[in-house]
């Protein structure tokens, strides 16, 4: 609201009101630590002078007090329950009385085309985390039932995923799927204490150059752990060098049923994938057929199940060429059929020694958690990163409770564990077939969880058909997207420096390990950071209220270089600054320096003005090293710059001619 006074309003972010914390309402007019020491009259104990009123010759005093701090007890406990905090905690509360058959129809959809997303992939990932193929099935229910209750994103989808699949499948070779059900449990554990403490700050620490080089250098490890499945090989080795090496040494025994089922898998997948988008290719704009709303829904769900097509299709081939008594495919073999038991996760096993394989050692759970070692910290951190930026990319410039979406996390993994799960997060491209499926609210989960029990159910038999090939190019063409190529050319325009952590993170997780990789790459980036005195920024708010010439203006005005640990800041004034028709500037006149995260930030936010019919995003002040670096990242139809004006008189006539 404009300030009728017509005074400049300035909002200082390093001045904030204390909040109220859960279980600890503030008191007005005192401090919350001094509400034990006041007495009924307004008086404070702690005063020497009315002391001696207060002690009892015969211990009264001590009843007195023991009675009023248990009211004050009571009366906070109380404070601290309250709807607000149910509906924040149990965001099924909220859109459950609301809920309609229009929204069951449309999640019902949704929920059945994500269930035959899910269902190939994650047989396929129980591969690569090097679990029985059946276990991947069990990792996939309990999240999406988890997360319908907790989850407050409609279009997440929580279940499997590559890189989890990846960073459990050391620990899995080595332990069986009993470690694997283990660390889904303490990364659970992890991952619902961080959000009822709220330590979401700790992954601001993970720079985006970071995770760029750690998801690419994870496609590629996963890509390549399905070479031995695409062409029919048997060697030993997991590890990228390991692979490739066998690779290239067993050229000679490659499988050419299952090299040609595998590579023309992959070219048709690839097709599938882009089969929507041939109505738009130039010579079909003009094709009626093309643009019928039920032609472009079959169009749309064809290319959307391409999976789930390409393993049915498979199994009906192997099969019919079995009855033949033609067997050229390598098939998965036996799946073993029927619904998880529910049993706590072994907390200690019974494991073969691997020196001589006859005998076996008994392992105690410390002993079972140092063998996990940086996994039990690791994992959760991974899986956190990609829950909480899933959630945000489809909020759509709403406010994402990151808190809330680790505590559903939390509980997906620990419910899993029950079944025999391996550590779940949310998948970008799950989550995308969601959102496109029309989703209303995450009931939709509850749909593609009863499919995925279903196949449990009836569905084994038939899936020890399919084609290990097929499973391979399934898998290859899900992560290959997940290379993060187009990201240097932005970071080599804008800020060349940011080429060192992706470098290193990269090269560390592709031929050292994952789990130290990007540890190693988020050290580095920070050491650079602090070289360079980077620090969190305290950006100011000023208002200048509008007349009747010009409408009201913000200026966001950063104090100092904008780097990782501030972006998150930075973008909740931004958001914040406007209410959907306010002129936003941001004066840049301290900042020198903006690295390659803030500038994903400032992207983001201008992208989703653009998406919301506001304004553009102005930029003021900005040295011309600044503008270079925003402009080769950001779309010039998202953002102005204005040219700066050296009298400090005249600010107000460039803010008048935005």
């Amino acid at each position: 609201m404009p300030n009728t006074t017509g005074s400049t309003k300035s909002i200082d972010y390093r001045d904030e009101k204390p909040q109220e914390r859960c279980g600890e309402p503030l008191m007005k007019g005192r401090h919350s630590k001094d509400v034990d020491n006041i007495a009924p009259d307004g008086t404070s104990f702690a005063d020497p002078s009315i002391e001696h009123f207060f002690l009892p010759k015969s211990g009264n005093r001590s009843k007195v007090d023991n009675g009023s701090t248990k009211k004050k007890r009571w009366a906070k406990i109380k404070g601290a329950c309250t709807m607000q905090l149910l509906r924040r905690r149990l965001p099924i509360v909220q859109w459950l009385p609301s809920y309609n058959w229009s929204y069951a129809v449309f999640d019902l959809i949704a929920g059945i085309t994500v269930g035959l997303t899910i269902i190939p992939q994650s047989i396929a990932y129980a591969g690569v985390a090097g679990l029985p193929l059946e276990y991947g099935l069990y990792s996939s229910f309990m999240g999406m039932f988890a997360y319908t209750v907790f989850g407050s994103v409609k279009e997440s989808s929580i279940g499997p995923t590559a890189v989890m699949a990846l960073m459990t499948f050391s620990y899995a070779n080595e332990g069986g799927a009993a470690y694997a059900a283990l660390l889904s449990f303490l990364a659970g554990i992890i991952e619902l204490c961080a959000g009822l403490l709220n330590l979401g700050f700790l992954v601001e620490f993970i720079s985006a150059p970071v995770i760029s080089g750690f998801c690419s250098a994870a496609a590629l490890t996963v890509a390549s752990t399905q070479v031995k499945g695409l062409f029919g090989l048997k060697f030993s080795g997991s590890s990228f060098v390991e692979i490739w090496t066998g690779f290239f040494t067993n050229l000679s025994k490659i499988n050419p049923w299952d090299a040609g089922l595998g590579c023309s898998s992959i070219v048709v997948l690839l097709l599938l994938r882009k089969l929507n988008s041939l109505k738009n290719l130039g010579s079909l704009k003009k094709v009626v057929c093309l643009r019928n709303r039920f032609v472009d829904g079959a169009l749309w769900f064809i290319s959307t199940s391409r999976n789930a097509i390409a393993v049915i299709g498979g199994c009906v081939a192997a099969y019919l060429l079995e009855t033949n008594g033609l067997t050229p495919f390598t098939l998965t073999g036996n799946i073993k059929a029927g619904l998880p038991s529910f049993e706590m996760p072994p907390f200690s096993i019974n494991k073969t020694d691997g020196e001589d394989g006859n005998s076996t050692i008994f392992l105690t759970f410390p002993e079972i958690c140092s063998e996990l070692g940086a996994a039990i910290g690791l994992i959760p951190l991974i899986a956190i990163l990609e829950q909480v930026a899933i959630a945000k990319a489809f909020a759509c410039g709403k406010q994402t409770d990151s808190t809330q979406e680790m505590i559903a996390l939390g509980f997906g993994n620990i419910l899993g564990s029950f079944f025999g799960a391996m550590p779940i997060t949310s998948s970008f491209g799950r989550s995308s077939v969601q959102s496109a499926s029309g989703v209303k609210t995450p009931l939709s989960n509850i749909y593609g969880g009863i499919l995925v029990l279903l196949a449990l159910g009836f569905m084994m038999p038939s899936l020890a058909y399919i084609p290990k090939a097929i499973l391979a190019s399934v898998i290859i063409t899900s992560v290959i997207f997940m290379v993060e190529l187009e990201e240097l050319k932005p970071m080599w325009k804008s800020r060349r420096l940011e080429l060192v952590p992706f470098g290193v993170t990269f090269f560390c997780c592709l031929f050292v390990n994952m789990e130290y990789g990007i540890l190693i790459g988020a050290a580095v980036h920070l050491f650079l950071l602090a070289y360079m005195a980077g620090s969190r920024p305290h950006p100011e708010l000023i208002r200048i209220p509008g007349n009747k010439k010009t409408a009201e203006k913000v200026i966001v005005k950063a104090d100092t270089n904008l780097y990782f640990p501030g972006v998150e800041k930075f973008r909740q004034v931004l958001n914040e600054a406007t209410d959907g028709e306010t002129c936003v500037m941001v004066d840049l006149s301290h900042v020198t320096e903006i690295d390659y995260t803030a500038l994903k930030m400032l992207k983001s936010v201008a992208s989703d003005y653009h998406k919301r019919g506001l304004m553009v995003l102005h930029f003021t002040n900005a040295s011309p090293k600044v503008t270079k670096s925003i402009s080769s990242a950001l779309h010039s139809a998202d953002i102005d710059f204005l040219i700066p004006n050296t009298d400090e008189e005249n600010f107000g006539q460039i803010t008048d001619n935005v």
